[in-house]
């Protein structure tokens, strides 16, 4: 069983991972925002703030897995759980870390669903600005284009 002090290390590490990762998805939501009006400044604004948070991501993650590598544990989120659920069993005290693992867990969910949100929505955005142009171009009399395939696009 870890000792107090890794237990306080873990539960630090957790709650600021959880903080980084709550800013990520206002960052994200904002992005959703400014893809739907179409605020190009804004976005390049927030690219750089998401770049920065991503960054603090990683350096959290590393941490938290050098500290289940330190005490011997896989870093596999099955062997995290069933180690907590075990410890949180052993001793109440536990369980706060056991919640602060979900609290992380449901967040990175919520995170990654905006980011598959924000990338559906740029493609969207890419094919109607390329329909545009092959349609523009068209016009001018130009020849079609053609897909990454070789198949007519427009």
């Amino acid at each position: 069983m870890p000792c107090c002090t890794d237990v306080t290390y873990l539960m630090n590490e957790l709650k600021a991972e959880s903080n980084a990762l709550r800013i990520f998805i206002e960052i994200l939501k904002k992005e959703e925002s400014a893809l739907i009006e179409g605020k190009l400044e804004e976005i390049d604004h927030l690219a750089s703030n998401k770049t920065k948070l991503i960054q603090e991501l990683i350096q959290h993650d590393d941490h938290r897995n050098v500290f289940f590598l330190k005490i011997g544990l896989p870093t596999e989120r099955k062997s995290i759980d069933s180690w907590l659920t075990e410890l949180a069993e052993q001793n109440s005290s536990f369980s706060e870390i056991k919640a602060l693992w979900k609290e992380l867990l449901d967040l990175a969910k919520t995170a990654r669903q905006f980011t598959y949100s924000n990338g559906l929505i740029i493609a969207n955005r890419l094919q109607h600005n390329l329909r545009s142009f092959a349609a523009l171009h068209g016009a001018a009399g130009n020849v079609a284009l053609y897909g990454p395939k070789g198949q007519p696009y427009i």
